[in-house]
């Protein structure tokens, strides 16, 4: 049986730093680390981190105060595998406009290489009155000033092409809520993937970008539709409720 790895820690630069090796549950059927488990791992290093510097979601809540990520991107090196000793390191970074920054990056724990680049932008709300605030008004900690840069592209508003046709649909159960009562947004991506053409869920991505627009509630049916640019190599998948987009995902091959 193989040893597996869980070990976290902060360095004295506040970086929060995570090992593990991926098990065979967390992988695909071609032994990579999947999406789904990636963004999971790093929304609860996110929630780690801050529960550490006493700012875990029971204290953020008693304030009224809740983060919720809005944008994601992923730079892909090389996905990590079943059973890899690898090392998930995080950090906040300025806040860009009125969004908090969180980066991420994944290396071999053996060789230091790094597999991944990750950065997220997370809104700020005010529980009772539903409002955002500004990155830069947060006072639970000091504003990161750290500036830091992103091997990948820029976690931006995705566009929607012309020409999206319909993939299939997915409605939400309750095996896709969280401790929150919530649809987990590390859901999201499956949805995303699991109703791609088979030949593309077996492609490796080499970036990967995905906006959160709208909550997929218990019960609700989501749309999924899709279209692929072959000039960049690129997939654009958006969910889609009641007319109004959920999410929009695109993954570049």
């Amino acid at each position: 049986m193989h040893d597996i790895i869980y070990k976290q820690w902060h360095d004295e630069d506040l970086t929060f730093n995570y090992e593990f090796t991926p098990s065979f549950a967390q992988c695909t059927p071609d032994f990579n680390m999947s999406w789904a488990e990636i963004f999971r791992i790093t929304t609860d290093m996110a929630g780690e981190d801050f529960t550490q510097r006493e700012m875990g979601w029971e204290v953020l809540k008693k304030q009224g105060i809740f983060f919720a990520v809005s944008r994601i991107s992923y730079h892909v090196i090389k996905m990590p595998v079943y059973h890899q000793n690898v090392k998930m390191i995080t950090w906040e970074s300025a806040p860009q406009g009125p969004l908090a920054t969180r980066n991420f990056k994944l290396v071999d724990k053996e060789t230091e290489d790094v597999l991944l680049y990750g950065q997220t932008l997370w809104t700020i709300i005010n529980f009772e009155e539903r409002k955002m605030i500004p990155a830069k008004v947060f006072n639970m900690r000091p504003t990161p000033t750290i500036v830091s840069e992103f091997a990948g592209i820029k976690p931006g508003k995705i566009p929607i092409p012309e020409g999206m046709e319909t993939l299939g649909t997915h409605k939400i159960t309750f095996s896709d809520l969280d401790g929150n009562g919530h649809t987990n947004n590390s859901k999201y991506i499956n949805f995303a993937i699991d109703n791609l053409p088979a030949e593309f869920q077996q492609k490796t991505v080499k970036d990967l970008r995905l906006n959160y627009s709208k909550e997929a509630t218990l019960g609700e049916e989501l749309e999924i539709k899709g279209f692929f640019n072959k000039e960049e190599n690129k997939y654009t998948i958006q969910g889609i409720i009641d007319s109004a987009s959920s999410f929009e995902c695109e993954l570049y091959y």
